[in-house]
């Protein structure tokens, strides 16, 4: 009996296959959930006062940095909105950022940049700059967004919009990611469908699930969602502070909802595939939550069921073939229903089995070099694993404990009917 003709294979094969008819039919029926927001959708005729909030350090290395911000910030200030301020953070930065920055809001008196200070040893720079540009405007709402983003016009109005009539307390939008070559968007595009099945936007809207998604690009918060969850001091030492603040919103009773938008906001990610492999280094070892054991295991299932099958294209056997081309063909569909939404053609789905081997590169190495250093290296700063660590429990036994007021609260309201 050949390798290719074992039971072993054939088990995993038919295993591998059902997980992949299953993903695309689950994408189309949670996926269809979520919806794509687009320019003139929930436009309001008075929409409230909105103040945009963007942490900046050293985002001007280069002239392409440079060129980079200087469009964002004149897109910050392009929004079509009455009430609109832009409040720049510069987390003492070393480079041009500060004079772009100026250059670009000249003459503007709706935006300005407010100098940072040196974070307190238990917060991370970034957060701590978020919080001093909430603090330095009163708006009632907060857009927290990158140095790197670019907006719409319509987006602010449609995301504003879209959050008063429906009451809600925080949207995220997901934006386009700008990419070149295709190794760097097939890399991208399974980054974002391996990411989406993790967070299960379509969860966010669910009270009774803890779950949302929080983007760095685009967190609108209404300001009083985000005094009741400890604003951002409630995730100062959170690497993932972005997905740690929406669900620190959520757990207070903050109404969440989550977006496609990739015609209203944009960034680029990653320059080069190199780049993007060093970038996740802060990200990917937090995602399993600092545990190496989860992290091999991870790489290991992602390896089983997302490369392995395609060997079996190879196999001399019709029917290993056969199974493994189903596969392919499920992957593509998965990736197709993903791009409709995300922006991303079907076909980087041919080059799955690389990107997520690049995927499991990206965690073991995160997992590797901060087990090494015992920190996360972060914008030329470095944060202890240990403080982290317990910034991560402490953040999930406050959302355990907001559940269970949830639930007594439930079981009160139907005891009293």
């Amino acid at each position: 009996m050949t390798a290719f003709g074992s039971v072993p294979l054939f088990v995993a094969l038919l295993f591998a296959a059902a997980l992949w008819v299953a993903l695309p039919l689950t994408w189309w029926l949670r996926l269809r959930t979520v919806p794509v927001l687009r320019p003139g959708d929930h436009a309001g005729d008075a929409p409230p006062a909105l103040a945009v909030v963007v942490a900046a350090r050293d985002e001007a290395g280069n002239a392409v940095d440079a060129a980079s911000l200087e469009r964002a910030a004149r897109s910050w200030l392009a929004l079509d909105h009455p009430a609109l301020e832009v409040v720049v953070v510069d987390d003492r930065s070393s480079d041009a950022t500060v004079a772009v920055l100026e250059r670009a809001f000249a003459s503007d008196a709706r935006a300005r940049v407010v100098h940072g200070s040196e974070p307190p040893s238990d917060w991370l720079g970034k957060v701590h700059a978020q919080a001093a540009g909430v603090a330095a405007t009163t708006a009632p709402w907060v857009l927290l967004t990158d140095a790197d983003v670019r907006f719409d016009p319509a987006a602010a109005r449609a995301a504003l919009g879209w959050a008063e009539r429906e009451r809600l307390d925080h949207v995220a939008l997901i934006p386009r990611f700008e990419a070149r070559g295709p190794a760097l968007r097939a890399f991208l595009a399974a980054f974002s469908l391996l990411f989406t099945v993790l967070v299960r936007p379509w969860e966010a809207g669910d009270p009774r699930s803890p779950r949302t998604l929080g983007i760095g690009a685009f967190g609108l918060y209404r300001r009083t969602a985000l005094e009741r969850a400890g604003g951002l001091a409630a995730v100062r030492s959170r690497p993932d502070d972005d997905l740690a603040l929406a669900r620190a919103a959520k757990a207070v009773g903050g109404r969440s909802a989550v977006a496609f938008a990739p015609d209203l906001v944009a960034l680029g990610w990653y320059p080069t595939l190199a780049a993007a492999l060093t970038g996740l280094e802060k990200n990917a070892f937090v995602g399993v939550g600092f545990r190496p054991s989860v992290a091999v295991l991870a790489a290991v299932a992602l390896v089983a069921t997302h490369v392995a099958p395609f060997a079996a294209l190879a196999a001399p056997e019709p029917w290993a073939r056969a199974i493994a081309m189903g596969i392919f063909a499920s992957v593509l569909a998965a990736y197709a229903v993903h791009g409709r939404r995300a922006g991303h053609p079907a076909w980087l789905g041919a080059l799955h089995p690389v990107s997520t081997l690049l995927l499991v590169l990206a965690l073991l190495r995160s997992t590797v070099r901060v087990l090494g250093r015992g920190s996360v290296a972060w914008r030329g700063r470095s944060y202890p694993l240990d403080e982290l660590r317990a910034a991560q429990r402490a953040a999930a036994e406050a959302e355990q404990a907001a559940a269970r007021e949830r639930r007594a609260r439930a079981r009160s309201s139907v005891a009293g009917r």
